[in-house]
């Protein structure tokens, strides 16, 4: 018995030792953005998805160089909507900043206001409806990082007018990033 204890010990502090030096190796941050980021409230890039709906990238893989997470804001008009969908490939995180809307998760509906939060893991059915009759403002999370780029692949530059996009592209461009639509 004596002899069994030492070895799990042994083999459990082998194992954490291996674990703790390969931990620079399993960092998910790149060169440029060891030190972390810090965005102010104007900073980032902007895109239009719909009209008066603007998404702005805090934290993104392409501009920070960030592959575990990304990070963004939306603000949407009394009425707006997110389409029912999922991701297959990422996870998404919800944390509501101000108004108040409806959430679709799975087959459940919950209502959200200032402070509220909803994870949905990938796979998961959810949607999104301006239900109040103020601004919704919104922070969402994908993770891994990269999804955040299919709104730049549908929307407009901040600084010119909005342009829609057709249904059928908009189909073509939610496959690649892996979003199906209810």
């Amino acid at each position: 018995m004596k002899n069994r204890r030492a070895f799990v010990k042994t083999s459990a502090a082998g194992i954490v030792g291996s674990l703790l030096v390969s931990l620079p190796e399993l960092s998910l941050a790149t060169e440029s953005n060891k030190n972390g980021i810090v965005k102010n409230p104007d900073e980032g890039e902007t895109y239009w998805v719909r009209e008066n709906t603007p998404i702005t990238f805090k934290v993104s893989k392409s501009a920070d160089g960030i592959d575990s997470i990304s990070i963004c804001t939306e603000e949407m008009m009394p009425g707006s909507a997110i389409p029912i969908h999922k991701h297959l490939y990422n996870d998404e995180i919800f944390f509501f900043h101000k108004g108040s809307g409806s959430f679709i998760l799975d087959e459940k509906e919950f209502p959200v206001s200032e402070g509220s939060t909803a994870f949905v893991p990938k796979g998961v059915w959810h949607g999104l409806k301006n239900t109040g009759n103020e601004l919704m403002i919104l922070a969402f999370s994908f993770s891994p990082a990269g999804f955040e780029d299919f709104f730049k692949a549908i929307g407009t530059p901040k600084d010119t007018p909005f342009r829609a996009k057709p249904q059928e592209e908009i189909n073509l461009l939610a496959k690649k990033y892996g979003m199906v639509f209810k």
